[in-house]
C-alpha cells in the first residue's frame, strides 16, 4: 500500500472529484451474498476518500477502514464523521492489528491490487469469521465507443509519448473470472464473479483532472505527459469538447469456509 500512498495522496481532492461512483447492483449482489446489519463487523481496505462506503454504513454495521494516505483519510473521515460505526485507521492493512474470524465481511474497491496477493487474500481469510465473506471490486476504464475516430487519435498519442503499441483491451468475462479463482488458493469457497457496465463523459478539462490520478501518467516524464496532456485536451476539444469514457465494473466474491452466521 505504500506506493498506492504516494500515487493518490497527493490528488486527493481531485481524485474525489473525478473518479466515477460505483454501481448500486454491485451492493445489491453484495447483500444477496452476505446479509450485514447492526451486529455485523465490516472491514474495508484501503478506503480512499470514502467512494464505496455509503451503502455499507447505511446497513447500520460498525464498519472499520484503513487508509494509508493523510490526505484521502482525511476527505473520508468529514464525510462520515456523523456515523458513530464508522473508524478508520490512517495505516496500511499490513499495519493493522485486529483479532483474528473479526469480521462478518470485508471488502476493497479498487484498491486490493496493491496489496502483495499472498499476503492480501491470507490475511482476509483470517481476519474473516466462519461463512464470511471478501467481496473485492473495481471500475477499468474503457475506450469512446461514440467517437472512434477521436479515441484512434489519442491511440498516436499513446504510441508517440507512452510508447503504447496499441489500445488496451476491454476487461472482460475472462479477466473477471480469471481474478475470482485467485481466492480458491488461499482456501476461499463459493467463488462468485459479476461484471456491470455505465458510462460516464467528461469534459477535456475534466478529463484531463481523470487521467492525471492515473498513476502511469504521473509516472510519465514531465515533458512527455504535459505534450501528451496538450495532445489529447486539443483532440477532445475538435471532437466537439466532450469525451466518454465506457465503464466495466467487476465483483469477486468469496466466502470462508464454514456455517454463515
Amino acid at each position: 500500500m505504500q506506493e498506492f500512498e504516494k500515487t493518490f495522496d497527493d490528488v486527493a481532492a481531485v481524485y474525489d472529484s473525478i473518479r466515477p461512483e460505483y454501481m448500486q447492483e454491485i451492493y445489491q449482489d453484495i447483500f444477496q451474498y452476505q446479509s450485514i446489519g447492526p451486529d455485523s463487523r465490516v472491514l474495508e481496505i484501503g478506503i480512499g476518500t470514502g467512494k464505496a462506503t455509503a451503502p455499507i454504513l447505511e446497513k447500520k454495521c460498525r464498519l472499520l477502514a484503513v487508509e494509508p494516505g493523510s490526505r484521502l483519510a482525511s476527505i473520508a473521515e468529514k464525510r462520515f464523521k456523523k456515523y458513530n460505526t464508522f473508524s478508520l485507521y490512517q495505516q496500511r492493512l499490513q499495519d493493522f492489528l485486529a483479532p483474528s474470524q473479526w469480521f462478518d465481511l470485508i471488502y476493497s474497491a479498487t484498491a486490493f491490487h496493491w496489496i502483495p496477493e499472498e499476503y492480501g487474500y491470507q490475511r482476509v481469510f483470517e481476519l474473516l469469521k466462519k461463512g464470511g465473506a471478501f467481496a473485492r471490486f473495481a471500475y477499468h476504464a474503457g475506450q469512446d465507443r461514440e467517437r472512434a475516430e477521436l479515441s484512434a487519435e489519442i491511440q498516436k498519442l499513446y504510441r508517440k509519448y507512452m510508447g503504447h503499441r496499441e489500445a488496451p483491451k476491454e476487461y472482460g468475462e475472462k479477466d473477471a473470472f480469471a481474478l475470482s479463482q485467485i481466492a480458491k488458493n488461499y482456501g476461499f469457497t463459493d467463488l462468485v464473479y459479476k461484471l456491470y457496465h455505465t458510462k460516464k463523459s467528461f469534459t477535456a478539462d475534466e478529463y484531463l483532472k481523470l487521467l492525471a490520478t492515473y498513476p502511469d501518467h504521473r509516472n510519465l516524464e514531465k515533458v512527455n505527459r504535459n505534450k501528451l496532456f496538450t495532445g489529447i485536451h486539443s483532440l477532445i476539444e475538435k471532437s466537439g469538447g466532450r469525451i466518454t469514457v465506457y465503464y466495466t465494473m467487476d465483483l469477486q466474491l468469496a466466502r470462508k469456509e464454514g456455517t454463515v452466521v
